[in-house]
C-alpha cells in the first residue's frame, strides 16, 4: 500500500467523490473537500474517511480568504493535487447575472490558480497535478460563456504549468469529461430537454447518438483516467487535455 498524500476538491459528490474513492481504494490519503455543509457531512461519513485514509475540510474556491485558511494549514509532502470543484450556470450575453459569471470564473479557474500556487511548495518532486476541465473545455456552446471560459482557461493553465514545471519532475495534465451520469448531468439534460419540447429519453438518445460508445461515460471510468494520471505509470506525460469522447457540439 502507498502512503501518499492526495487533496481532491470538490470530493463530495459525483467525480469528485468517485475519483477520491478510486484513490482510497489503490491506498493514497487523501484531504477532501467541499463547500456546504452537508456536503461535507456526507464526506464524513465515506467509509475511506472512517477507515483513516481521508481528512475532511470545508473549501469554498471562490472565495479567496478561504483558499487563504486552508493553505495555511497544510504541512508535509503532497504528491499530487486533483482540481476537480466546479460549478456550472447557464448565462447567455444577454443575461444581467454578472455575479453569477464571477462565481464561476472564481470557483473553476481563480480559485484552482491560486490554491495550486499557494500549495506548490508542498508538492512534492516528482509530483502530480490533474485538473478537471470539460469538452467544453475544447468546444463552444451557446448560453455558456462563463462556463466555457473557465474550462478554457484551465487547459491553458494546465499546459503552461506543465512547461513550467516538467524540469522538477511535476507533471500537468488536465481531463475534459463529455457527458457524464452525474445528478448534475441529468438535471442539465432534463432542462435542455423541457426547452426543446422533447422527452428527456429521446434528448438523451440524440445526444449519445454522435459519441463513439452511444452512451454517456461513468464517473468511474473518469476516475480511472485521473488515477493513471496520479499514478508512477503516467511519469512521461504532461501538458495534454484528455478528451473522453467526440464532442458533442450542441448549438
Amino acid at each position: 500500500m502507498n502512503s501518499k498524500l492526495v487533496l481532491v476538491t470538490g470530493a463530495s459528490r459525483g467525480i469528485g467523490l468517485q475519483i477520491a474513492r478510486n484513490l482510497a481504494e489503490q491506498g493514497y490519503r487523501l484531504l477532501v473537500t467541499a463547500n456546504a455543509d452537508a456536503s461535507l457531512q456526507a464526506l464524513r461519513e465515506e467509509d475511506f474517511v472512517v477507515n483513516g485514509l481521508g481528512e475532511v475540510h470545508p473549501l469554498d474556491l471562490a472565495n479567496r480568504e478561504s483558499i487563504e485558511k486552508f493553505a495555511a494549514g497544510r504541512v508535509g509532502a503532497l504528491w499530487g493535487i486533483v482540481n476537480n470543484a466546479g460549478i456550472c450556470k447557464t448565462l447567455g450575453i444577454e443575461s444581467d447575472a454578472e455575479d453569477s459569471f464571477d462565481e464561476v470564473l472564481g470557483t473553476n479557474l481563480v480559485g484552482p490558480y491560486l490554491l495550486t500556487k499557494k500549495l506548490l511548495k508542498h508538492v512534492s518532486r516528482p509530483g502530480r497535478i490533474v485538473n478537471i476541465s470539460s469538452q467544453l473545455g475544447q468546444e463552444g456552446r451557446a448560453d455558456y460563456a462563463a462556463y466555457c471560459a473557465s474550462k478554457f482557461g484551465l487547459i491553458g493553465i494546465t499546459k503552461c504549468w506543465a512547461k513550467e514545471l516538467g524540469s522538477q519532475g511535476i507533471t500537468v495534465n488536465a481531463v475534459c469529461p463529455g457527458w457524464v451520469d452525474t445528478e448534475m448531468s441529468r438535471i442539465d439534460m432534463e432542462r435542455m430537454a423541457k426547452a426543446e419540447g422533447v422527452e428527456t429519453a429521446q434528448f438523451y438518445d440524440g445526444i449519445c447518438a454522435p459519441l463513439e460508445l452511444k452512451r454517456f461515460n461513468s464517473t468511474a471510468e473518469v476516475a480511472n483516467l485521473v488515477s493513471f494520471l496520479m499514478s508512477e505509470q503516467s511519469s512521461g506525460i504532461t501538458g495534454r487535455d484528455w478528451l473522453m469522447q467526440t464532442v458533442w457540439n450542441q448549438q
